[in-house]
C-alpha cells in the first residue's frame, strides 16, 4: 500500500468514526405514547412534563408557582398508586445557605430488611427559568420509569426522591441526607440533573470505589456514554448536585446529565418548547435499565478500588480496575522500547532520529496550540466576552483542519531528518510518556493516552508503516474524537485552542506514515487550510447571539444603604430613582437576632465579620461541615447567612469575646420595579435575557451589632 493510498484509507476511517460521534450525539428516536408499558416513552414523559409545569413560569423556593409543581409532582406519583410523603424541614448547606424545603417521596417496597435505592431528580428552578429541563426532564422522567415498574417486585426498596432547593445549594438533599430516619437505609443512588436542553444522556459522575458497578453499568446501559476521565475532571471542579451530597454521605451513586444547547440552561430559554425527546429518551432507557439493575443488587457491597472505564463509540463499555493502569502503562513502555531496540538493531533507525520524532510530536501539538489560539482570537472578535456563540460551526471546523494540518506540516519537515521509524516510535515514546503522567496525576483519564500507547507499542513489532498508521489513528480516534466532539458545548470558547491541539495529538498517530512530500500531500494540506481561512472569514460575518442563543444579562435595582442604582451585569452602574422601599430589619443581639424583610422579599441575607466565630445557628439548625469541595467565598473572618424562601429567620452568632460586629443586611425579591422597564427593553434589543438569579430587586443596610 502506498503512502497516499493509506494516508486517504486513514482520512476515510476518521471521517467514519467522526460520522459515527455525530450521529450518535443526536441520540435515539423518541418512542411514542403507545410504546409497550414495561418500555420507558419519551411522549408519555413529556406529556407529564407538561402536565407537571403547566405553562413557563419559574418556579424557585418562595415563588408562587413552587408550591403548585410539588403538589402536581406529588399528585403524579399518588396517580401511579404509589406511597407517597411529603418530607417538609428547614435545612441548611456547608455555605449557610438555608431554606425551607419539601422533598417529595415515594416509595416502591422490595423485601423485607432489603436496603434502599434512590432514584432522584429535584423540582426546583432557578428564578431566571422555568426549568423544563433542568430538572424537569428528570423529575419526569423518574415518574415515567416509576410507571414502569410499579408492577414489578426487586430485592431492595425503591425510593423515588423529588428534591427541593437543588439550585439554592442543594438544600433538599441536604435536608434528606441529616434526617437519619429516611436516609440510614439509603445504599446507592441515581441521580438525574441537567446543564443543557439537548444532546445524549452521559453517565458523567460516580461514587468512589465505583469499580464494583462498573460490570452492571457495562452490561445494562443501552447506549452508555460514560468516562472515568469526567469523573475525575467533575470531583476537581467547584461543580456540584444532589448525587455530591449522597456521596459525601458514603452512598454509592451514579449521576447523568446532558450539556448540549447551553444556551438555553439557567434561563427562560429552557423551557417545555425547547424540551428535546430524544434526550428525555436516552435518559429514560439509561435510568429505567439501571434502576432495574441496581434494585436487584446487593448494594451493601465495600469495594476498595475505582476503575477505569470509557466507552467504545456508545457501542459498549471497557473498563479495569484502576490499579492494573500502571502495570499496563510499565508493560506498554517495555513492549514499545522492544519494538524500538529491534528497529536499531535493524538500522531501520537510530536513537537522534527517535529523538526528532519527539521533537516533532510536541511541536505538532504546540504549534497547533499557538495558531488555534491566535485563529480563535480573530475568529471571536465580534464577540470577545461571549462563552458560546450562536453559530461556532465554523471556528470550531476551522480549529479540526488546523490540528490535522500543523501534525501534518511538522512531521514533513522533520521526515527527512527522523524517517519513519523515528517518527513513529518517538510519537509512541510520548504517547506513553503522558500515559504515565496521567496515571500518576489523574488515573480516570489515564486511558486517554494509555489505549493509544498500546497500540504503538504493538505495532512496533509490525513491519508495515502504512499498517500501524491506520490501526494506531483509528483508536485514537475512538478514544478522543467523543471528548473532542463535546468540548465547545462544555467550555466554551476557551475550548478552541485545545480542541486544535488535541486533534494534532491524534493525528501524531498516522503523521509519521503521511508525512511524504507529494503533490497529493501538499494539496492536502492546502485545502485543509484554506478550509479553514474561509470558516474563520464566515464565523466573522454569522451573528454572535440570536434569539435563540442570546447574550445573559441581569438587571437589578439595587438600594445600598440610601443610595440606589441599577445594576446591569455588562454594563457600569447608573444612578437609580430612590423608590422609598422599607429596608430589612434585625432585631436582638449578636447572640440572637431575629431578622425579616419588612417588605416580604423572597430572600434575606445577613453579612458579618467575626473572625472569633465559634458557631453558628439558622432557625436552629447547624449548617453542616465543609465539605472537599468548599470554596471561600468571602474575605477572611467574614460570613455569610442566606435565608431563602422565607421573609425571615433567626439567627444565633456565638463569638469567642464580646464584641461589636460589622453587619449588613439585605433582602433580595424576584423581579423589577416598573421604573426598570426602558433597561428591560434596552436589553431585549440587544437580544439579551436574565439568567441564573435573573433580575431583582435589592436593599441593603449596614447594622452595628
Amino acid at each position: 500500500m502506498t503512502a497516499n493510498r493509506a494516508t486517504a484509507v486513514i482520512f476515510l476511517i476518521l471521517a467514519l468514526i467522526l460520522a459515527a460521534v455525530v450521529i450518535r450525539a443526536r441520540g435515539p428516536a423518541p418512542l411514542p405514547s403507545n410504546a409497550p408499558s414495561k418500555r420507558f416513552s419519551a411522549a408519555r414523559a413529556i406529556a407529564t412534563l407538561g402536565s407537571i409545569l403547566a405553562g413557563n413560569e419559574p418556579h424557585p423556593i418562595g415563588a408562587r408557582a413552587h408550591d403548585l409543581v410539588r403538589d402536581r409532582v406529588l399528585a403524579q406519583f399518588r396517580d401511579l398508586g404509589y406511597q407517597t410523603s411529603l418530607q417538609q424541614t428547614f435545612a441548611c448547606n456547608a455555605y449557610a445557605t438555608c431554606a425551607p424545603v419539601s422533598n417529595i417521596l415515594a416509595r416502591l417496597p422490595g423485601d423485607v430488611r432489603a436496603d434502599t435505592l434512590v432514584v432522584c431528580a429535584h423540582y426546583d428552578s432557578v428564578p431566571a427559568g422555568p426549568g423544563a429541563t433542568d430538572d424537569g426532564v428528570g423529575v419526569a422522567t423518574i415518574i415515567e420509569v416509576a410507571r414502569a415498574v410499579n408492577r414489578e417486585h426487586y430485592r431492595n426498596n425503591i425510593l423515588f426522591l423529588i428534591t427541593d432547593g437543588e439550585e439554592d445549594g442543594l438544600i433538599g438533599a441536604e435536608g434528606f441526607i441529616a434526617n437519619p430516619s429516611l436516609s440510614r437505609s439509603v445504599s446507592a443512588v441515581i441521580n438525574i440533573d441537567n446543564r443543557g436542553t439537548s444532546g445524549v444522556s452521559s453517565l458523567f459522575e460516580t461514587s468512589r470505589r465505583n469499580q464494583w458497578l462498573m460490570p452492571r453499568i457495562a452490561r445494562h446501559l443501552p447506549r452508555p456514554s460514560a468516562s472515568s476521565f469526567f469523573f475525575n475532571l467533575y470531583e476537581l471542579l467547584p461543580n456540584d448536585t444532589d448525587l455530591s451530597v449522597f456521596k459525601r454521605a458514603g452512598i454509592a451513586g451514579l449521576n447523568f446529565a446532558c450539556i448540549g444547547q447551553v444556551a438555553h440552561y439557567h434561563t427562560p430559554l429552557d423551557d417545555l418548547r425547547h424540551v428535546s425527546p430524544s434526550t428525555v429518551q436516552d435518559h429514560g432507557d439509561h435510568v429505567l435499565a439501571m434502576t432495574r439493575a441496581m434494585a436487584d443488587t446487593d448494594l451493601r457491597q465495600s469495594p476498595k478500588e475505582d476503575a477505569v472505564f470509557f466507552d467504545i463509540l456508545a457501542l459498549a463499555m471497557t473498563w479495569w480496575p484502576q490499579p492494573w493502569t500502571k502495570w499496563m502503562a510499565t508493560a506498554t513502555l517495555f513492549v514499545l522500547l522492544f519494538g524500538a531496540a529491534i528497529r536499531v538493531r535493524n538500522r531501520e533507525t537510530h536513537a537522534r532520529a527517535i529523538t526528532l520524532g519527539v521533537a516533532s510530536f510536541f511541536l505538532s501539538v504546540l504549534a497547533a496550540a499557538i495558531a488555534g489560539f491566535a485563529v480563535a482570537w480573530l475568529a471571536t472578535l465580534r464577540a470577545p466576552s461571549a462563552t458560546w456563540v450562536a453559530q461556532p460551526e465554523p471556528v470550531v471546523t476551522a480549529m479540526w483542519l488546523i490540528g490535522f494540518a500543523t501534525a501534518m506540516i511538522c512531521a514533513t519537515r522533520l521526515r527527512p531528518l527522523a524517517g519513519v521509524d523515528g517518527l513513529f516510535i518517538g510519537h509512541g515514546l510520548c504517547w506513553i510518556a503522558i500515559a504515565i503522567a496521567l496515571t500518576i496525576v489523574l488515573p480516570g483519564g489515564s486511558y486517554l493516552a494509555l489505549v493509544p500507547a498500546a497500540a504503538f507499542a504493538i505495532c512496533a513489532l509490525l513491519p508495515a508503516a502504512e499498517v500501524s498508521a491506520i490501526i494506531t489513528s483509528a483508536i485514537a480516534a475512538v478514544i478522543w474524537f467523543p471528548i473532542i466532539f463535546t468540548l465547545y458545548d462544555l467550555i466554551g470558547r476557551v475550548s478552541l485552542a485545545p480542541i486544535a491541539a488535541l486533534v494534532a495529538l491524534v493525528s501524531t498517530t498516522f503523521t509519521p506514515m503521511a508525512s511524504v512530500r507529494t503533490p497529493m500531500h501538499r494539496a492536502a494540506i492546502s485545502a485543509m487550510l484554506g478550509t479553514a481561512i474561509a470558516c474563520v472569514v464566515m464565523q466573522l460575518f454569522v451573528p454572535a447571539y440570536t434569539r435563540e442563543w442570546p447574550r445573559r444579562i441581569n438587571v437589578q435595582y439595587v438600594d445600598d444603604n440610601g443610595a440606589a442604582r441599577w445594576q446591569v451585569d455588562d454594563s457600569a452602574p447608573a444612578p437609580a430613582p430612590q423608590l422609598g422601599l422599607p429596608p430589612p430589619q434585625c432585631i436582638g443581639s449578636a447572640a440572637m437576632l431575629r431578622c425579616r424583610s419588612v417588605r416580604g422579599a423572597e430572600r434575606i441575607a445577613l453579612r458579618f465579620y467575626a473572625p472569633d466565630l465559634v458557631s453558628l445557628r439558622v432557625n436552629g439548625v447547624t449548617p453542616p461541615s465543609q465539605p472537599p469541595k468548599f470554596r471561600q467565598r468571602l474575605a477572611p473572618g467574614w460570613h455569610l447567612v442566606s435565608v431563602r424562601g422565607a421573609p425571615e429567620a433567626q439567627i444565633e452568632i456565638i463569638t469567642r469575646t464580646r464584641h461589636p460586629l460589622d453587619a449588613e443586611i439585605s433582602d433580595r425579591s424576584f423581579g423589577l420595579p416598573a421604573a426598570a422597564a426602558p433597561i428591560v427593553r434596552a436589553r431585549d434589543s440587544r437580544i439579551g435575557v436574565p439568567s441564573n438569579e435573573g433580575d431583582g430587586t435589592v436593599v441593603r443596610r449596614r447594622l452595628p451589632l
